[in-house]
């Protein structure tokens, strides 16, 4: 099995497989075998039911973006990794000179922003992905998510305090900041709302985010008093709990990025330099 493929069986969230082909690669990596060996504990202590969800998800996040960096150092010799070596097309660039695909991601509060920005991308032939076109009756959420990031090469994300909110938006930022320049892709990030600038964004994000799970907790409370399921409100707070701790890292490494404002007048100039990122 190719790095690739092993780096794809990570981003579908096939971890047992995933560290089964990298042991069959490096079958002496210590870390590769402490990893294992946290996730076979994991496995049992969910099956067992001794932990809980939120605690459960962060562990296994943790994991695996800890084997992602590691499946980056694996020896790949698969024709599409030779191919690039040999001087293929840039990070961009498709087989046959095709331009790059684009998943947008945004939150639907800034539905007139992701419009906007995908008429544009279009305009100039680059192919773009949107949950309000492409995301079928029925799909699973983040199943969809998953797929667009790994289908597409760039994920392009505009970011304002409605998206940096959004524990939807999050985890598709994180999926991302993980996988980036794995595999080719690439994150552009584009600022329709430049708060998150300011030092106080994370602590009054935070007050936000830990009002909702208040919230959501009542909500379970009450429903438990009346033996009712409580399993939409653990996934929406489960959600909230992931953004809850990676927030500051999201934060952080877009604020290290050269973002691209695209607000207001500058939208012209910004989508012009956006595509050319993409197209490099």
């Amino acid at each position: 099995m190719t790095k690739t493929e092993i780096i794809d069986l990570l981003l579908e969230g096939e971890i047992g497989q995933a560290i089964k082909a990298m042991r069959a690669i490096s079958p002496n990596d210590n870390i590769i075998l402490n990893l294992a060996g946290q996730w076979n504990r994991l496995q049992k202590d969910i099956a067992a039911r001794v932990i809980a969800p939120d605690y459960a998800s962060l562990t296994q996040n943790q994991i695996m973006n800890s084997l992602l960096e590691l499946a980056k150092k694996l020896p790949d010799t698969s024709p599409a990794v030779a191919a690039s070596a040999a001087g293929g097309g840039g990070a961009g660039a498709m087989a046959g000179g095709k331009a790059p695909t684009v998943f947008l991601s945004y939150n639907h509060k800034d539905m007139a922003a992701a419009t906007q920005v995908k008429e544009y991308l279009r305009s100039k032939n680059i192919s773009v992905t949107i949950d309000s076109e492409a995301m079928r009756s029925g799909e699973d959420i983040a199943d969809f998510i998953n797929k667009c990031i790994k289908e597409s090469d760039v994920t392009l994300s505009l970011v304002s305090t409605n998206s940096l909110l959004s524990a939807w938006v999050g985890i598709e930022t994180m999926s991302t900041l993980v996988g980036e320049q794995i595999a080719g892709k690439k994150f552009v990030s584009v600022v329709i709302d430049g708060a998150f600038y300011d030092r106080k964004f994370v602590d009054t994000a935070f007050t936000t985010i830990e009002e909702r799970m208040a919230e959501l907790k009542e909500l379970m409370m009450a429903r438990l008093e009346k033996d009712r399921g409580i399993e939409d409100l653990q996934s929406e707070r489960t959600r909230n709990k992931n953004l809850l701790n990676g927030l500051p890292e999201i934060v952080a490494n877009l604020r290290a990025r050269l973002n691209v404002d695209i607000s207001a007048n500058n939208f012209e100039n910004g989508m012009a330099k956006v595509a050319r990122d993409i197209l490099e």
